[in-house]
């Protein structure tokens, strides 16, 4: 009987040790981790207005830097701000934004808190095998410092950069939370999103800190972590999974010389094996002076050496609002795929406003202002000042994706917009801060 009870203890404690570590990486997690409220007026494309709440884990207490989502800092200008447990609110501003991976850096002032708060251990060297025990930490529809547990289930690229997918409930309010190992009590993801409920169950997912690692490194370094611009567009596979292999490069010819049909097998600083875009920006962040890549072209191993232009900094954009319609730069691979590639779009249109009314749709490429052909924020601003000068609507042609019933995939619209309301949004141009047009800068 004595031996019997010894064998139950033996097997038991495991598991015993095993909800301890799970407990404590949940306790833990309350010091470390914020709730994050933003609120958007004029979004860009990759935003919606309105008001929302995610999470975010202390990284840099020193600084006053938290981890996040991008889409919780988001893409637009946005009032913030960022609670402790104690539930006092701490004003926030977005340091960083990654405009590749679903990540940002955001900050508080440290002097604003009485004592420095403690930081999460990352794990920045591997990604978690599938099975791994990891837990969601965060505020789900608005349920402050919840902990959820599930296993590490897969990594995936099929929804645009690689994930790692969870089984770990992840809802609203959890986005820019960690995910954490249950046996070590390490970070190893930031929550980001799940699929909708009732077309799937279990599947999650968080960006791979490692990922986040590297940037938050760069910029501990004062270095610039901006990823390549988005000029380089990878085929995907069967199973929508990304390959290495370039469908269509859109670089700048004095700046590498990477075509349609290479197929990347490694960077000078991520060695051979790339598996993913991912892995291929993680190793170029840092690095875009000097690229040094290994490619199979025309059946043969070669090496292609240059720069890559970085991706513009999501938190200098710029935007033109125009009686209800934010005008901004066109996203590349959208604009790269029409005739004249066109560099302006229209992001987002109030509801009920002038732009409404007219008829302007989110997504519209502009291709012309007052019959020319617009290539800068500046030169629409110029067009609208003269159309409102002469007191007459602007004249505006646009590309439009149509609708499944026409034959053609585009069409051109012409609309009229009255563009008495304008101004800019983020920085306006140096040029235009001068004496008299203060309102604009």
């Amino acid at each position: 009987m004595r031996l019997l009870t010894g064998l139950v203890l033996l097997q038991l404690a495991p598991a015993v040790l095993a909800e301890t570590a799970a407990e404590d990486a949940f306790r833990s997690a309350r010091a470390w981790t914020v709730q994050v409220r933003t609120s958007v007026s004029q979004p860009f494309a990759e935003d919606e207005q309105g008001s929302f709440e995610g999470a975010g884990l202390v990284v840099d207490a020193a600084r006053g830097w938290v981890l996040t989502n991008a889409h919780v800092a988001s893409h637009s200008y946005a009032q913030m701000s960022l609670a402790f447990e104690d539930g006092r609110a701490l004003p926030a501003q977005r340091i960083y934004v990654d405009p590749f991976l679903d990540l940002a850096i955001i900050a508080y002032d440290p002097k604003l808190l009485a004592r420095r708060p403690l930081e999460p251990a990352l794990e920045c060297s591997t990604i978690p095998a599938v099975g791994h025990p990891v837990g969601a930490f965060g505020h789900p529809w608005g349920f402050r410092f919840t902990g959820t547990r599930g296993i590490a289930s897969a990594v995936t690229s099929r929804l645009g950069p690689e994930m790692l997918q969870t089984d770990a409930p992840i809802n609203e309010g959890n986005s820019g939370g960690p995910l954490i190992s249950l046996e070590t009590g390490r970070v190893v993801g930031v929550n980001a999103s799940t699929m909708k409920k009732g077309e799937a169950e279990g599947l999650s997912f968080a960006v791979p800190i490692p990922y986040a690692c590297t940037i938050l490194r760069l910029l501990q370094d004062g270095r610039d972590p901006s990823p390549p611009a988005n000029l380089v567009d990878f085929a995907v596979d069967a199973d929508d999974e990304q390959t290495m292999l370039v469908a269509r490069s859109r670089l700048p010819a004095d700046s590498l010389d990477l075509r349609a049909g290479d197929r990347l097998l490694g960077a000078d600083r991520a060695g051979a094996g790339l598996r993913s875009q991912t892995e291929l920006v993680d190793a170029l962040r840092g690095h875009l002076d000097d690229v040094s890549l290994t490619v199979r072209r025309d059946g043969a191993v070669t090496t292609i050496t240059g720069h890559w232009p970085a991706a513009a900094r999501v938190t200098e954009r710029q935007g033109l609002w125009i009686s209800g319609a934010l005008f901004a730069d066109a996203d590349p691979f959208t604009g790269g795929l029409v005739a004249g590639a066109p560099v302006l779009m229209v992001h987002h249109v109030e509801a009920g406003s002038a732009a409404e009314a007219a008829g302007l749709q989110p997504d519209d490429l502009l291709t012309t202002a007052a019959g020319k052909k617009v290539a800068s924020l500046a030169a629409l601003e110029a067009a609208a000042h003269r159309a409102a000068a002469a007191r007459q609507p602007l004249e505006l042609m646009f590309i439009r994706l149509t609708s499944q019933e026409q034959s053609a995939l585009f069409g051109f619209h012409y609309r009229f917009l009255d563009a008495a309301d304008m101004r800019w949004v983020g920085p306006a141009p140096e040029a235009r801060c001068t004496k008299g047009t203060k309102s604009r800068c």
